[in-house]
């Protein structure tokens, strides 16, 4: 009866999308506040506030003061503080202070079109007019990086003088997101006659130059809010481009993250969507009698979203590897394959229209890459070489290659968000059917509302790992999310099932992955492994919590322990800190040497890296899939994380 259902469903509606990742926000600001409910404490009359106060500079003539963020907002690092030991009165130095190389040179106006050169000649100079100043900030962005972040990281991190530069960057950032914040939510109370479809864009991460923007945006209408974002960034704020590129900036819709509750003392519980009478947590299989058709679909999709994600970041070959050692099932490894397929041609096709390019005219290599990948190398791979054929030819084609993709990305992800809110709707009034049987139960009236809730919730889950799998940078699955926000990034003990906690040991297996293979393409182990050493570490942290202990997860939650808490928070320029021997980063210079000490001097390469990743992973869903069926629903303790994570 389900799958009846669930394809009636999908036919009359018409597939994904970065905590990183993304979420990072309190339970407080996730939780989706139901209509009609009152404002908790004027949250609302605030944020409505800070809005309209810019709102008035803006009229006023504009501002560089950046917007008091939402009180329910987590706290965001202050870009202004980011080395607050080094901006602020010292920032910027006097004329003549410049490098050598630059003394014999004439400084140029940096609000006027300069290049990168003379950012590189000049940057105190270029800080001290950047300061305080969006138009100068803006001018230098497009002109000397082509509104880059990827290429201004690259320029200016690594350089003290640069990194002032950098740092200008970053606050102007801050200023731009929180302007186009409250921007959205202003524009979406006046189409809604209403307050609360927005209400706090929550973000976290680590504080250092070279950090992104993962907003998740909190509300009754973040669905729609996510495209308002994007539009507002890119016409009314004048880039003509994604946030994504420009600022390293990712907006995401109300996913999985809706708090956690205590769970009767032995941790907290992850809380889901469709809370009701008889399942105050919410989500699907939360009461005894649950149907178990709708239990076992539910733990499907999950699981076939996870591996969605494995495929795109392994070859066919290691493809079939993985599936064969992790125990997949044949029928969930083809559902995942095909939705891999239908996700890679609905990215190539958009991103054809939106560059105006018939499939058909282009060359006979990327025009066969525009259905199927090339089974030798990585979807994405493949994804990267069709952009590249439609913006040959283009100045700074690496910009526009990367714009293209994200654009076609996030229109697609913008398209399955009216899906997720269209069955949100549908969610609402199957809980109010569900209200009204408890109120006056008669026959089996409580347990068809049940099972209607937990269709419409399978349904709503289903699409929006769909709809993540669009969004940039983002984990797809409710295992995943709440793994490394909850027990992570929040740092507190919750309960995940067994499934849930397969289903982060497969993502973060997979952005190892893609980790590994776009920071390993010079062949640097130690710049490969410094970048995945986080997903290294969630990988193993919730094997350990499904109870492996096999030496090889052992071993791994080592290294991934050592790159994330201690390699990457040294500082190697302070006087006493021993700096590894060799050339290049010290940080990837040291956490070559941990890949050594954990896996041995065979891993030589990002390629035998990669091969050892999938060999941990493998192998602990191998012994996931062991388990008896009905104990992949059963919670397990997750134990205190170290903080920071």
């Amino acid at each position: 009866m389900f799958r009846k259902v669930r394809r009636k469903r999908e036919q009359e509606r018409s597939d994904d999308g970065e905590v990183s990742e993304r979420s990072g926000a309190t339970p407080e600001t996730v939780r989706r506040r139901p209509q009609g409910a009152q404002d908790p404490v004027g949250q609302s009359d605030a944020v409505r506030s800070a809005a309209l106060g810019l709102q008035a500079k803006l009229l006023a003539g504009g501002t560089n003061d950046a917007v008091e963020a939402p009180s329910e907002r987590v706290q965001r690092r202050d870009a202004r503080s980011i080395t607050a030991d080094r901006v602020g009165s010292e920032t910027v130095r006097r004329d003549g202070d410049e490098t050598a190389e630059s003394a014999s040179a004439t400084p140029p106006n940096f609000a006027q079109p300069v290049t990168a050169a003379q950012v590189a000649a000049f940057p105190l100079r270029a800080a001290q007019q950047m300061k305080n100043s969006d138009e100068v900030c803006k001018n230098v962005h497009k002109t000397a990086f082509a509104s880059s972040w990827s290429r201004a990281k690259h320029a200016l991190i690594g350089n003290p003088d640069t990194e002032k530069v950098m740092e200008q960057l970053l606050v102007f950032r801050q200023r731009s997101h929180d302007r186009v914040f409250a921007k959205t939510m202003l524009k979406l109370e006046e189409e809604q006659a209403k307050e609360g479809g927005l209400t706090s864009a929550s973000a976290a991460g680590s504080q250092t130059l070279s950090s992104d923007i993962d907003a998740n945006l909190k509300g009754t209408s973040t669905e729609k809010a996510v495209a308002i974002f994007n539009d507002i960034f890119s016409r009314e704020e004048h880039w003509g481009m994604e946030s994504g590129v420009v600022f390293d900036i990712n907006v995401y819709a109300l996913d999985f993250m809706h708090g956690t509750s205590d769970a009767g003392g032995q941790g907290l519980q992850a809380l889901a969507e469709g809370g009701r009478a008889g399942a105050a947590a919410g989500g699907v299989a939360s009461m005894m009698d649950a149907d178990a058709d709708i239990v076992g679909a539910d733990l499907m999709e999950q699981r076939s979203w996870a591996l969605v994600k494995v495929r795109h970041y392994t070859t066919l070959k290691a493809w079939g590897a993985h599936c064969d050692t992790s125990g997949t099932p044949q029928h969930l490894s083809a559902i995942a394959q095909d939705r891999h397929l239908a996700y890679y041609r609905e990215v190539t096709h958009k991103m054809a229209a939106l560059a105006g390019i018939n499939p058909e005219n282009l060359g006979p290599e990327a025009r066969a890459l525009v259905d199927e990948p090339n089974p030798k190398v990585t979807p994405q791979v493949s994804l990267e070489r069709v952009a590249a054929a439609l913006v040959a030819g283009q100045v700074d084609g690496d910009v526009k290659k990367e714009q293209l993709m994200l654009s076609s990305a996030n229109r697609i992800y913008e398209e399955k968000l009216t899906e997720v809110a269209q069955i949100r709707k549908d969610l609402e009034g199957a809980l109010a059917q569900h209200e009204l049987a408890w109120s006056h139960p008669t026959g089996t009236e409580i347990a068809d509302a049940e099972r209607n809730v937990e269709i419409h919730l399978t349904l709503l889950r289903d699409k929006i790992s769909e709809g993540n799998l669009f969004a940039n940078e983002a984990y797809l699955t409710d295992g995943a999310v709440n793994h490394a926000v909850q027990g992570l990034q929040i740092g507190k003990k919750i309960r995940q099932t067994m499934a849930q906690g397969g289903d982060a040991i497969t993502e973060n297996m997979a952005d190892a992955l893609k980790e590994i293979h776009r920071h390993g393409k010079n062949g640097s182990l130690g710049e490969a492994a410094f970048k995945s050493g986080k997903y290294l570490f969630r990988l193993a942290d919730a094997a350990k919590n499904a109870g492996i202990t096999d030496d090889l997860v052992m071993r791994t939650y080592a290294l991934g322990d050592e790159i994330s808490n201690r390699i990457k928070k040294t500082d190697y320029s302070k006087p006493g800190v021993e700096r590894p021997e060799g050339d290049g980063d010290p940080h990837e210079l040291a956490s070559a040497l941990e890949v050594e000490k954990q896996y041995s001097d065979k891993i030589k390469t990002p390629e035998d890296l990669a091969a050892k990743v999938q060999e941990v992973g493998g192998l602990a869903m191998s012994l996931i899939a062991a388990f008896d069926p009905e104990a992949l629903g059963s919670p397990v303790l997750k134990p205190p994380k170290r903080e920071g994570l």
